[in-house]
């Protein structure tokens, strides 16, 4: 699967309970409703966690240290979709859960401003570092602002940017494939040209000593 498909998957997956309760909040006071939002919170971030670990070689060795504490902001949030949805089927989420929430877009913050002011320096990398940045500030303004309707402008913002780093990783990727069938051409023209220097250089010999023979 591309990497811009996932990350627009998941997404898609994360903001459309986010959309749902704007749409009808009296269904999201239900144990139904919170146990769908805290599905589609461990299904999205567990889809954006294999995307930060299938990033390109390129973008993983442009700031391990920013990788890895974003890698931690995606699995804090997994955490608190499991402890969200394990303590919501009365209908009573655990308030405490939303440390882990909060914990999430943090490390997000740090991770994706580290990681994406390296990955901008690499070639083709400007469009996933941008996204990056977009992640890291838009995630902590969700966090900051906690008024309707700013903070889910936010929050849906956020998980939307994530389709940028996707397609930027894409993009890296593209970048960074050698052009085998280029190459290809270019030895086997190199090859056909030795072969016929070889060739006029055989043909050649015989003449030089036909020359170098002295006639008696």
């Amino acid at each position: 699967m591309p990497l811009a498909t996932r990350s627009t998957l998941a997404a898609t997956v994360l903001a459309v309970p986010v959309l749902a309760e704007i749409a009808w909040p009296a269904s999201f006071d239900a144990a139904g409703g919170h146990e769908f939002f805290a599905a589609s919170q461990l299904v999205g971030w567990a889809l954006l966690t294999s995307l930060v670990l299938g990033a390109p070689a390129a973008a993983r060795t442009a700031s391990p240290r920013g990788r890895r504490v974003v890698l931690a902001g995606c699995a804090l949030q997994i955490s608190f979709a499991a402890v969200y949805g394990a303590t919501a089927f009365d209908g009573h989420p655990l308030e405490a859960s939303f440390v882990l929430f909060m914990l999430g877009f943090i490390a997000l913050l740090v991770g994706a401003m580290l990681w994406a002011s390296r990955l901008r320096r690499k070639t083709g990398g400007r469009l996933a570092a941008l996204g990056l940045l977009a992640v890291a500030v838009l995630g902590a303004l969700a966090i900051l602002v906690g008024s309707d309707p700013f903070h889910d402008v936010f929050l849906i913002s956020s998980y939307a940017a994530w389709v940028v780093v996707g397609r930027g990783f894409d993009s890296l990727r593209s970048a960074r494939t050698p052009r085998y069938g280029n190459s290809t051409a270019t030895t086997s023209r190199r090859d056909e040209s030795g072969t016929t220097d070889s060739a006029s250089d055989t043909a050649a010999k015989p003449r030089a000593e036909i020359r170098a023979t002295p006639r008696s």
